[in-house]
């Protein structure tokens, strides 16, 4: 029985569970399969718990690394704006639009036309466009479900969902 696998083990106590309830084995035998399997179980439970331990570990350090890549490729971004503005103050101080070289073109061109908002009261409506939104409130439905015990139409209620809590 050793080295069994989780679906195994699981399966070997379902058997087990059958054969005693069916009379096919004696409770003296049922104690000694059930106390093997049972030790097989515990075993198989710790090794789930480091398997899933050390994929937890691994996922943290994935999501540092990602942190510290995106704060890495922000700060990159940022100084080659910073340098790009550099490099256009210095053509626009010296009058030129356009450089050609080797490796190619470096040009002060317009930006399109943008529009800033400083008060939104002095805007006139014709300018304005109402945007409604409707959002369902689960909450709502879930706690008058709690209280009325009733469902409304077009929603399902889902209370004998399970989840694998590992501590």
């Amino acid at each position: 029985m050793s080295n069994l696998s989780l679906y195994q083990i699981t399966n070997d106590f379902q058997e087990l569970m059958d054969k005693a309830t069916e009379g096919e084995i004696t409770e003296e035998e049922y104690n000694e399969i059930g106390e093997k399997l049972a030790m097989q179980l515990q075993e198989k439970s710790t090794n789930v718990i480091g398997y899933y331990e050390t994929q937890n570990s691994l996922i943290e350090g994935i999501d540092n690394q990602i942190k510290r890549l995106q704060n890495l490729k922000k700060a990159k971004k940022n100084k080659m704006d910073k340098y790009k503005e550099y490099v256009k103050g210095c053509m626009e101080k010296l009058g030129l639009i356009k450089i050609e070289t080797e490796l190619g073109v470096i040009s002060v061109a317009k930006s399109p036309m943008s529009v800033d908002i400083t008060d939104e009261s002095k805007i006139p409506e014709e300018f304005k466009e109402e945007v409604k939104t409707i959002k369902i409130d689960k909450t709502k439905i879930k706690n008058s479900y709690k209280t009325t015990g009733e469902i409304p139409e077009g929603a399902v209620i889902h209370d004998n969902n399970t989840y694998l809590k590992i501590k």
